[in-house]
């Protein structure tokens, strides 16, 4: 892409940390060494055990001149942390990243030219990115190439629209406008966040990669399969709630829900009759659509019985 002839940047950087401080001397670089440096760099400490974020924000400070606003808060969750750093900053547009992630060096210089050139009906413009899981190949997960408003049965689909908000640079009144964040939401937030600004904004995607995420391992939500599927259901009841996504669609991602927490119980090597229940839910919404879904529906039937 050719060099971009902007000056000045719009672009607040917003960071959360929760005791993972030890990422940031990964991001950090990765954001003070834009082609366009950002307007402002926030870090949000969202109750971490120890003071490790402040202290490494406190040794970038002498080799950038690039403002490192730090704040501490209770622990409330990563919806409530970005909350505190929409209210913060000063910038137009803001780009969240994860502590883990890493921009690529012209990440911020063409998507803010970009989304300036856009009218005042578009929100965000959306990148691809690459996914990096330790002793694994790195894959390049792609967006489409897209102008106008979202069909949000794509959204968090593959090769659909991202649902998680690193893809995305957004303007800052937009998303005052729909007021942040929902804190009461701590999964899919992301995905519930976009949804709302769908319902009256425009998104421009392009494929292109803006940055690196790094898949950990230790993830909170990894540890235990029934927190990743109890916080899908409040996510979903939420949508239908407000009303974010067709029903059928819901229902769609209700089965999937069911059907993802028995894959990971059974890879655990967790007891048939723990998944059981799982199974029948997933086929009470929906009926078999696959070969896949009916050998595990007559499977279940066949087990049931012994």
């Amino acid at each position: 892409m050719l060099k971009s002839s902007i000056k000045t940047s719009k672009t607040s950087i917003i960071i959360t940390t929760f005791n993972d401080a030890e990422y940031l001397k990964r991001s950090l670089p990765s954001v003070i060494n834009q082609t366009l440096k950002p307007l402002e760099i926030i870090i949000i400490d969202d109750g971490s055990d120890n003071d490790d974020a402040k202290l490494i924000i406190n040794s970038f400070k002498s080799i950038t001149d690039i403002p490192l606003v730090f704040k501490r808060k209770s622990n409330g969750g990563p919806s409530s942390a970005r909350n505190v750093g929409i209210k913060l900053a000063k910038g137009e547009f803001i780009l969240f990243i994860d502590s883990d992630d890493e921009l690529l060096p012209n990440s911020i210089e063409w998507r803010q030219e970009k989304l300036e050139s856009l009218g005042e009906d578009y929100a965000s413009i959306f990148c691809s990115r690459i996914e990096c899981l330790k002793n694994k190949k790195s894959t390049i997960i792609e967006v489409p190439e897209f102008s106008g408003k979202l069909n949000v049965c794509l959204v968090g689909r593959n090769k659909g629209i991202p649902g998680q908000i690193t893809n995305h640079l957004f303007k800052k009144n937009i998303l005052l406008e729909v007021n942040g964040y929902d804190e009461l939401l701590k999964f899919n937030e992301d995905f519930e966040l976009i949804l709302r600004i769908a319902k009256k904004s425009m998104f421009y995607g392009v494929n292109e990669v803006g940055f690196i995420q790094h898949i950990r391992e230790d993830s909170w939500s990894k540890s235990d399969p029934y927190i990743a599927f109890e916080g899908v259901e409040l996510f979903l009841e939420t949508a239908s709630n407000k009303k974010l996504l067709p029903f059928h669609e819901i229902e769609q991602r209700r089965k999937e829900n069911r059907l993802s927490l028995v894959k990971k119980l059974l890879a655990r090597r967790i007891r048939w009759n723990e998944a059981i229940p799982y199974i029948d839910q997933a086929f009470d919404i929906i009926k078999p659509q696959n070969a896949k879904e009916y050998i595990l529906f007559f499977l279940n039937k066949v087990l049931k019985k012994l």
